[in-house]
């Protein structure tokens, strides 16, 4: 047994997750990350906040399978045990088996997140030989005339549908997901319904934003701040998960820096051009990889925590901070600053605290 286990004995699992990431933050392991394997998607969704631009040829500036390979092994000797594969769509990938066997090869707990429209048996065959920790399928509507107007592309739905089956056929580990805009919020509740049919774990976010260049056409799909905690707080263990996790850590001071989660201290994201961010929103805070992770990771973005709030920024002491969805990176995207807050975001973070701290919403 090794020491960590020895000092860990007697403990609960709850207290031991919290010494572990405790050591995890204090030494800065870069924990769990995403990679960007692509930014191609068969898809046309209206809310993608990292369409390709026009006359762009995303392909033409991919990592090859063997660069991703290299960087998944110094990523695995930094310390990473979770990995995150994404796009785009990640399996428009011919090479995307190659790239998932060598992770899970390495010791990666795996997920991948895809529209679920491109599983073939290929596919359902290399989960299934190697299975991922969780495939978390997108899915905008519950009927293919939502979906595939989110899309923009007839069939989806459908094929989404067939990629979920395959899968669930092969005992596959699915979660489905789905954003929560004034296009489907109708159908939203027939959605989850969907997800508890079939058994598979759901969850939905409001939070649409500005695309990556700039277009803010998606803020305009969001619905009304009650709407979306309604639909958020209509699942009563969606609503218990809330109380508990603000219970835990409502006492709890982040400090002053602007960003007060895991970004650049235990997780990170990769682009599908190679460049290292803190995670997949700070877009505009990026690092090369040239050199190798290991100094990349231990360099310029070791110090994301010294850009520390001004005093007057009204997010700094603010208790209900651990329910807006608090993001810099979201900040910068649709206001300009990674300290200019969203209203969006506040509105829902006073909604989620009323109906936790009082059982209901305000007037």
């Amino acid at each position: 047994m090794s020491q960590f286990c020895q000092q860990s004995a007697g403990l609960s699992d709850e207290q031991y997750w919290r010494g572990f990431s405790k050591n995890v933050l204090d030494l800065r392991v870069p924990f769990s990350g995403s990679l960007e394997l692509t930014r191609r998607c068969n898809l046309g969704c209206v809310h993608c906040y990292d369409r390709a631009e026009a006359g762009e040829d995303p392909s033409s500036l991919e990592l090859s399978a063997e660069r991703w390979k290299e960087l998944i092994g110094e990523i695995k000797e930094a310390g990473c045990l979770y990995l995150l594969l994404t796009g785009g769509e990640p399996l428009l990938r011919q090479d995307f088996p190659e790239i998932y066997a060598h992770a899970k090869r390495n010791g990666f707990l795996v997920t991948v997140f895809t529209n679920g429209t491109l599983v073939s048996d290929r596919i359902s065959e290399l989960f299934r030989e190697l299975p991922p920790r969780l495939v978390e399928i997108s899915l905008y509507g519950a009927s293919a005339e939502t979906h595939d107007r989110i899309t923009g592309i007839p069939g989806s739905f459908q094929q989404a549908r067939q990629g979920i089956a395959k899968l669930s056929e092969q005992e596959i580990p699915v979660g489905l997901k789905s954003m929560l805009m004034t296009l489907n919020a109708s159908e939203m509740p027939a959605i989850e319904g969907l997800a508890r049919d079939l058994g598979l774990k759901f969850r939905l976010d409001a939070a649409l934003f500005p695309t990556f260049d700039g277009d803010r056409s998606p803020l305009d799909l969001r619905v009304p701040p009650r709407q979306a905690v309604e639909q958020e707080f209509s699942d009563p263990g969606r609503a218990q998960e809330a109380r508990e996790f603000f219970a835990r850590y409502r006492g709890v001071r982040a400090g002053n820096s602007v960003y007060t989660c895991g970004a650049g201290m235990t997780t990170f994201h990769v682009d599908a051009q190679g460049y290292l961010h803190p995670c997949v929103m700070a877009n505009r805070r990026r690092y090369s990889l040239e050199a190798g992770f290991p100094r990349a990771w231990d360099g310029s973005i070791s110090r994301i925590r010294e850009d520390v709030t001004v005093s007057a920024s009204e997010c700094r002491d603010c208790e209900k901070k651990l329910l807006c969805g608090y993001c810099p990176g979201l900040f910068e995207l649709e206001n300009g600053h990674e300290q200019a807050p969203s209203d969006y975001l506040c509105s829902l973070g006073k909604l989620r605290y009323e109906y936790i701290t009082q059982g209901s919403f305000g007037g």
